[in-house]
């Protein structure tokens, strides 16, 4: 988890409760903010090395970290403002990094969403029919990435 200034106190606001609900954080910049583009590398290569399970990124919009994040092979972020876009960026596109705007979310907002999306299973809860179509475009995703990255999964 990691925020530049303008994501910093909704990420402290985000981690103080995450970690009284058990989370394991690991924050990126634990005393002081960092830029955007390096909170966003930070938390994409933590996710795609496997040092962390999930990440979470913010910014002023949410805009910079996601951008970043998704130029990392095998991250998926999502921006999100709202707690149903949150656990459907779960729960239909899998993600494992959730972006947030300082700016656009407050605390309470981002604390709801942050739950919502680390709560929320892959396709648990979809029809079956949509369950269906959602693993059809993922492994089209997957396809995608071995051949716009040359490397197998």
């Amino acid at each position: 988890m990691g925020a530049d200034p303008c994501g910093f106190a909704l990420k402290d606001a985000i981690k103080e409760v995450l970690e009284k609900e058990g989370y394991e954080i690991f924050d990126v910049d634990p005393k002081e903010p960092i830029l955007f583009q390096d909170v966003a590398t930070a938390v994409a290569e933590g996710v795609q090395t496997g040092a962390y399970d999930r990440g979470i990124a913010l910014c002023g919009t949410g805009m910079g970290v996601s951008i970043i994040c998704n130029k990392h092979k095998g991250v998926y972020a999502a921006l999100c403002e709202s707690v149903y876009q949150a656990r459907r960026a779960k729960t239909v596109n899998n993600t494992n990094v959730l972006c947030m705007g300082g700016f656009i979310v407050g605390h309470e907002m981002g604390i709801e969403m942050a739950k919502a999306w680390l709560e929320a299973e892959h396709m648990v809860g979809l029809t079956p029919e949509m369950a269906r179509m959602v693993e059809k475009e993922y492994d089209k995703l997957v396809e995608f990435e071995e051949k716009a990255f040359g490397v197998s999964g």
